[in-house]
């Protein structure tokens, strides 16, 4: 019974130790979770003034940004380029939007977590009818 007990508490060591060396899967990252009430691919007819996004795990401010482009892929930005983190939610950033014409856009978005420095992107379309 003892040497039972004694090789139970061996194996368990070797298994935590093992386990303890493996490196770690880093599973989180900032990505986004929703933006305002504009769900992929909706058709709206108008955006509000800033739009709030929110994502997973904190942003960090240096590194992240969202852009608003419009789809005929002419390389301009649509948004007003002050996208920002919240000082209040570091889960949450803001970005201006101007009122734009009708047409197909895309919501570009890049971060730099603020937890572990990985970075994530993305993009959301978009259209205003």
């Amino acid at each position: 019974m003892r040497m039972r007990i004694l090789r139970l508490t061996l194996v368990l060591g070797l298994v935590l130790g093992v386990s303890s060396m493996l490196p770690r899967v880093a599973e989180a990252h900032a990505f986004l979770v929703k933006c305002g009430s504009l769900p992929r691919g909706a058709v709206v007819h108008t955006l509000p003034k800033v739009l709030t996004c929110t994502f997973a795990e904190g942003v960090n401010p240096k590194g992240s940004f969202i852009r608003i482009v419009e789809a005929t892929g002419d390389g301009g930005e649509d948004d007003l380029g002050n996208s920002a983190v919240s000082f209040s939610n570091a889960h949450q950033m803001t970005v201006s939007v101007p009122k734009l014409a009708k047409g197909k856009y895309y919501l570009m978005w890049f971060t730099v977590s603020a937890d572990d420095g990985h970075k994530a992107g993305g993009v959301l379309p978009f259209t205003i009818k």
